[in-house]
């Protein structure tokens, strides 16, 4: 409803309706949508703060000239409001403020100002004893005849106001039958500006008492809406604290993600946000079919097995739990021994309840259970205990489904876990089984020529050329199956690593001098690219000394004669910006298939046996990948074929047993 008109001329109509003896319930009845919700629809028409729309005013002078069948009923409210003084206090004290006649219609836009938006007044021509006025009507504005004629009445009876007579009021043109506005003469005699003036020194005992008895209304007025504006903001106040409470609860809740305590939190939080005395959980349990207990709270003692196993099949589409489940909408029974509800169901017999609320508890658009709230008190569950559990309901919905998903997950997680105890049971069990069969290949070949070379021996030990072979033979075989077993220990022999302070490069010049003799015979030059900063590290100095003898092996054994091996150290900046060491072993050599790269790290790989030049268990770059691991490190390979091999290791800086892999340094 807008805001056009002052209840000032509300008031007026309804005092002359009720002065005249009519029909009051006429005049306000289906007035406003507004206005027909309110309680006490005539105290907010006569408060003279209220504002209405002209609608409303055109409405109401139209019923008021209906009703009494005179078509100058407006004009006749006007009359009675200026005589009654029904301005009010305030208002009245304004208008008398310019004291005359000529003083009032100079100022008549200020004083229309006051109580009307539909019009502006013009005061075309002004004179002792005579004005010319003209009223432009807002367009937009639902205004009437009725309004012009009450303007009228207005004019004529204001100097009864100040203490005069009435004036003549002639309307030369009118809005209202095709003009462009409203124009009205006015006149007033000489004899009227004299009574005007005497009458501010003199006001009649009746005058003084109607402006005491005014006085006494406004305050009235003023104390009940001073209490009602209190009453609204202390409403507003609790209704704020409990947003707050509840904003602050659902947080906690939110951050609850086991079950139990969970809900116990939620029927603690019911108990103190909401003043909820008893409540049900009940969520669906879609396996069964059935609606079901969960949790309680507020029942005294140990909750009774029938409570607690109490179950709903979702087809009792009569059962209240049920139907809230259904429909996703609330339901309240403020008076259950009048109900329709079942008085022998097990809930509502044991709890004994007098009324009965129940909430849907809704994620997306799922419905997964409700709450179930009760009172034992004759004027049941409070209206602000029911508003607090619907604005509360979804958050309670929200953490239950996700502690549910996070226990399914938890569950998932250590079925998962399981899982992988068990596929890794059967890796290592394969791994074994792989493991005795090769080394029987591996060692059975060797130890079958042995065999042959010994069976014959005797036959043919005067033939030199034969023992040499043998000799040569037989030494090498031992010398591969001692290998081979000593790698095998290496694999088996898998220890915690032990990190200490260790001198990077003295361990590195130590496995080189371990392989020069195999280098120097091939005259393979070795260089060295230091990092000068880079002393002691905290590494597992055993792990990583089997990493580098591992990759000086291979590289000294793929790298051609009067090749070239280099081994380089270097810091390097992380992702997090820690500071690593990065140690490169790279040689000359006849580099590696791009096919077979992605393999070479795995066990028992190896080209080694594919060429007569070399031998090997396909073990030592397995050892040397897990042995970065140990350390959070990484191994990468980049290879050319007849170019040559780079293998870079990546030992991370981050703190090892509570030690930055280069404190000592820097």
């Amino acid at each position: 409803m807008n805001k056009e008109v002052s209840c000032i001329n509300s008031r007026a109509i309804i005092n002359y309706v009720k002065k005249n003896m009519g029909d009051l319930d006429y005049l306000l009845k289906d007035l406003d949508p507004v206005i027909d919700i309110l309680p006490d629809p005539e105290s907010y028409l006569c408060d003279g703060s209220n504002w209405i729309s002209c609608t409303v005013a055109s409405r109401l002078y139209e019923r008021a000239r209906l009703y009494f069948k005179d078509e100058m009923t407006a004009f006749h409210i006007a009359r009675y409001a200026a005589e009654n003084f029904h301005l009010g206090y305030g208002q009245r004290i304004i208008v008398k403020a310019f004291f005359t006649i000529k003083m009032g219609l100079k100022n008549l836009q200020r004083i229309n100002d006051k109580w009307n938006r539909n019009k502006k007044v013009e005061l075309v021509e002004i004179k002792s004893n005579s004005a010319i006025v003209r009223l432009h009507w807002t367009k937009g504005m639902d205004v009437s005849k009725d309004i012009c004629l009450y303007n009228q009445g207005a004019y004529s009876y204001m100097p009864v106001i100040w203490g005069g007579f009435p004036i003549s009021v002639t309307e030369k043109g009118c809005y209202f039958s095709g003009n462009p506005y409203c124009e009205y003469h006015l006149s007033w005699s000489s004899k009227n500006n004299i009574r005007i003036f005497f009458s501010r020194f003199f006001s009649s005992r009746s005058v003084l008492n109607d402006t005491i008895k005014e006085m006494e209304r406004d305050k009235l007025i003023i104390e009940h809406k001073f209490e009602e504006v209190n009453r609204l903001n202390t409403d507003l106040n609790n209704r704020v604290k409990q947003l707050q409470a509840i904003q602050e609860t659902g947080k906690a809740i939110l951050s609850v993600l086991n079950l139990d305590n969970l809900l116990t939190v939620i029927m603690n939080t019911l108990s103190s946000v909401c003043n909820i005395q008893r409540a049900l959980i009940l969520l669906v349990n879609e396996k069964r079919g059935v609606l079901e207990y969960i949790h309680a709270t507020g029942f005294e003692g140990e909750l009774p097995e029938m409570i607690s196993r109490y179950r709903v099949p979702l087809n009792s589409v009569n059962n209240m739990l049920v139907r809230v489940l259904n429909s996703g909408r609330s339901e309240y029974v403020p008076d259950v021994e009048k109900s329709n509800l079942r008085k022998e169901n097990i809930v509502l017999s044991y709890g004994k309840s007098r009324s009965v609320n129940v909430v849907p508890l809704i994620t997306g658009e799922k419905v997964i259970g409700v709450i179930a709230t009760d009172s034992l008190e004759v004027d049941g569950v409070p209206g602000e205990t029911r508003d607090a559990l619907e604005i509360f309901a979804p958050q309670i919905a929200i953490a239950i489904e996700n502690a549910r998903l996070y226990k399914q997950l938890k569950e998932q997680m250590l079925e998962l876990k399981r899982s992988h105890a068990l596929l890794s049971r059967a890796e290592k069990l394969a791994f074994l089984g792989d493991l005795a069969a090769r080394l029987a290949h591996e060692i059975k070949n060797p130890m079958t020529a042995i065999g042959t070379f010994i069976q014959m021996l005797p036959y043919k030990i005067d033939d030199e050329e034969y023992r040499v072979n043998f000799h040569k033979i037989a030494l090498e075989e031992t010398e591969r199956v001692n290998n081979l077993i000593s790698e095998l220990l290496d694999l088996v022999n898998i220890r915690e690593s032990r990190f200490e302070s260790t001198n990077l490069h003295e361990l590195i010049e130590k496995m080189i001098l371990l392989v020069s003799p195999k280098s120097n015979a091939k005259r393979i030059r070795v260089e060295r690219v230091f990092d000068p900063v880079i002393k002691k590290v905290w590494i597992d100095g055993e792990k990583i000394k089997q990493v580098i003898l591992n990759l000086l092996s291979n590289a000294v054994e793929f790298t051609p004669q009067q090749g070239m091996i280099m081994i380089t150290t270097e810091r390097f900046t992380e992702t997090n910006n820690g500071t690593g060491v990065r140690i490169i072993v790279e040689d000359t050599g006849e580099g590696i298939p791009e096919n077979l790269i992605d393999k070479i790290f795995d066990p028992y790989f190896t080209t080694k046996h594919k060429s007569g030049d070399h031998r090997g268990t396909g073990l030592g770059l397995f050892i040397v990948h897990q042995n970065i691991v140990d350390h959070g490190g990484t191994i990468e390979v980049k290879s050319m074929v007849k170019e040559g091999t780079r293998f870079i290791i990546d030992l991370p800086g981050h703190p090892q047993n509570g030690h930055n892999i280069l404190e000592k340094q820097l």
